[in-house]
């Protein structure tokens, strides 16, 4: 559809920020008598580029820098901005975009009834309207994240103290928010909504564990939880897996976005919402884990992620006009003696005070609880916990991780035994090639040395365009990516199929850049490495045969879950009509 944007004057000044039907945009001239603009949504975690100057932009929640010509990534390869060329008639300057304004769900007027609301641990929220409970994302007990998470402040909620739980939603895959040893408390027949990924990834998990009541949502349709609430899944915005939430209880309606960043195609599809549900700071080890750059840097690094994950939460609230907020999803801390170093350290965290210390002059009511608290929507009252102002005193947190490593319920789970071949190596990674995952890494090394029990395994991985091949080597080589990982963690990530994200988020990994390029296809092949792997010397990818005439109903039906996921990575969620 063709949209004014206004006469020619608004070409003055570039590059320029502007909105566009609540979007946000970058206005530039890329030569003599071209003008483009440029979608300011980051591909990373669709966070708003908004650090503008004439030769670079830059993205403020993890640094992603864009060249002010052409919007392609200069530190991370193969990612840009989108663009739409400007059309100019008449002195009037128009652009053509793709807007879909039909809301999923229809607004009334009735009156607004908030829920109850407890957290319960990091990411999970206790749900409670109208006698129905919807538990999210349980973690609520033990270890996670390759055994070097813990839930802090414990909420000290057992699961056998949990109201009867009417259905429990899903987001992903990582163990802090699909925890099988808090779902195996659960009983087997309950109903478990979790987002359709991977031909029912996550589906087909819960039912080898016995679970028999599991629905698969599919992107942008509507679920009824009950004959009062609606739910809908939305993909997560950027490169990796994840997923959304929107409940709408009766009238009043909560966007759970936890730690997926953002999607503003959302905005479009559910209009306002009431409460945003959002994670409030950065869970990965970069900057601490990474050899290559200095201590001062880290700290400015860690800095600027901190507040751009601020920035972020506030033009997420601004896209939704949200009423209430809660910070939640970061409830936690590393756990392992060896780790204890990254608590104290340039690794320092935003906590839910930061939140409300940034948002005072917002127009929005945040409910920081933490872990063990409620808010009743109906009274508008607080449960608190007497701990609550000790809870984030260094050496209170410090003690607490100390006294606990010894208990049983915080004893490592993950097998101690490191007897991973370099045959079961290259097998591994050389199964990759020709995938599309794999072209889009392009050209690019890996030094990978994995350490465990006095063993050491080096081996060279060489991408060429597609071709991957594994080589053992006696020593670490020099590559463009240094890994440095425990063993036994990989062996576990090789044999069951596993991603290898929290290796990074757990701190358990030391890497090196060279160039300092993030290679985002690289950690996409690693999040997602079941998608990239050939089966009986075919990629899973069909080849459907498109002509002019045909119908997004036949592709889809001819592709299966595999198309529906490359529509849905570009934002076209067609199962959902």
């Amino acid at each position: 559809m063709k949209y004014h944007l206004g006469d020619t004057k608004i070409l003055e000044n570039l590059p320029k920020s502007i909105t566009v039907l609540g979007d946000p945009y970058i206005l530039q001239q890329v030569s003599e008598k071209k003008y483009v603009l440029f979608s300011a949504i980051c591909p990373h975690m669709h966070n708003v580029v908004s650090d503008i100057t004439k030769k670079v932009w830059r993205c403020p929640s993890h640094a992603w820098i864009f060249d002010s010509k052409n919007g392609n990534c200069l530190n991370v390869s193969n990612e840009s901005l989108d663009k739409k060329n400007l059309i100019i008639e008449n002195d009037q300057v128009y652009v053509n975009l793709d807007k879909n304004e039909n809301l999923l769900i229809k607004k009334t007027n009735d009156e607004k009834i908030p829920p109850k609301i407890t957290l319960v641990g990091s990411a999970s929220l206790l749900i409670e309207w109208k006698n129905f409970n919807i538990l999210t994302d349980p973690w609520m007990k033990g270890l996670c994240v390759f055994d070097s998470w813990v839930n802090y402040p414990p909420s000290k909620i057992k699961i056998s103290e949990l109201p009867k739980i009417d259905a429990i939603w899903i987001s992903h895959e990582h163990s802090d928010h699909f925890h099988i040893p808090t779902l195996m408390e659960f009983k087997k027949n309950i109903p478990i909504y979790v987002p359709d990924y991977d031909n029912e990834r996550l589906a087909k998990k819960l039912k080898k564990n016995g679970f028999t009541n599991v629905i698969s949502m599919k992107q942008e349709k509507i679920y009824h939880f009950s004959p009062e609430i609606q739910a809908i899944s939305f993909s997560r915005g950027h490169v990796f897996n994840d997923s959304i939430l929107y409940l709408q209880l009766g009238n009043f309606s909560i966007l759970n976005v936890n730690d997926a960043g953002f999607n503003w195609s959302i905005k479009h599809a559910i209009g306002d919402v009431d409460m945003v549900c959002m994670q409030f700071g950065p869970a990965s080890a970069y900057p601490a884990t990474w050899t290559h750059i200095d201590e001062k840097s880290k700290i400015q690094l860690n800095k600027n992620r901190n507040n751009g994950m601020l920035r972020m939460i506030k033009q997420v609230l601004d896209a939704t006009n949200a009423k209430y907020f809660i910070p939640f999803a970061n409830f936690n801390e590393l756990y392992r003696k060896e780790h204890l170093k990254f608590v104290l350290d340039s690794q320092s965290k935003n906590r839910a005070n930061d939140v409300v210390k940034f948002l005072e002059d917002y127009p929005v009511k945040v409910l920081d609880i933490l872990p063990g608290e409620s808010w009743n929507g109906k009274t508008k009252k607080f449960t608190r916990r007497s701990d609550r102002e000790k809870l984030f005193n260094k050496e209170y947190l410090i003690k607490y991780l100390e006294n606990i490593q010894n208990k049983p319920e915080f004893v490592p789970k993950i097998p101690f035994n490191f007897d991973l071949t370099g045959i079961e190596l290259k097998k591994y990674f050389e199964s990759f090639s020709d995938s599309h995952l794999a072209k889009r890494v392009g050209n690019y090394t890996v030094s990978l040395t994995l350490e465990h029990l006095k063993k050491k395994v080096h081996g060279f991985i060489k991408f060429n365009n597609g071709k991957i091949t594994y080589k053992e080597t006696k020593n670490q080589n020099k590559a463009n990516l240094i890994m440095r990982c425990p063993g036994h963690f990989v062996q576990e990530i090789i044999r069951n199929d596993l991603y290898w994200d929290e290796l990074v988020s757990g701190f358990w990994c030391e890497f090196s850049r060279d160039p300092d390029i993030y290679n985002v296809a690289f950690w996409q092949l690693l999040h997602v490495p079941w998608r990239a792997r050939k089966k009986d010397g075919k990629t899973n990818s069909r080849q459907i045969e498109i002509k002019t005439n045909t119908s997004i109903a036949d592709i889809i039906e001819k592709g299966g879950s595999n198309v529906i996921e490359i529509f849905e990575r570009n934002g076209l969620f067609c199962v959902g009509c």
